[in-house]
């Protein structure tokens, strides 16, 4: 067990999260329970995986909560994708998000072999 704060994977995806609030914070009312919601959800259970996987007994078992958030981060790459589409996101900031998902998702794979 491991405390999930010192984990580089870890608040790089807690900024990724706090940066998809800041960037969904301006999303239309009738957005509030759909894509602002699945786009904030999704991001915050990314960092909360880390977190719980960090808690687990076995490297096997913290590889599995890894492969999970793993899984999210291409689902927020979608959800992001489908922000610009509706025309919700600029490009830049669509740009700026999917730069940040795939440095996540990098650092996931790397550290998801590191545990197998």
């Amino acid at each position: 067990m491991q405390n999930f704060r010192n984990l580089k994977v870890w608040q790089k995806a807690h900024d990724l999260a706090l940066l998809v609030y800041r960037l969904t914070a301006d999303f239309p009312r009738e957005e509030t329970f759909g894509l602002r919601h699945s786009l904030r959800k999704t991001a915050v259970d990314i960092p909360a995986l880390i977190a719980e996987g960090a808690a687990k007994s076995s490297d096997h078992e913290f590889a599995a909560s890894i492969r999970s958030a793993l899984g999210l981060s291409t689902r927020l790459e979608y959800y992001g994708l489908m922000a610009l589409d509706l025309e919700l996101t600029s490009q830049t900031d669509h740009d700026n998000l999917n730069r940040e998902i795939v440095e996540v998702r990098k650092m996931l794979t790397g550290f998801n072999r590191k545990l197998a």
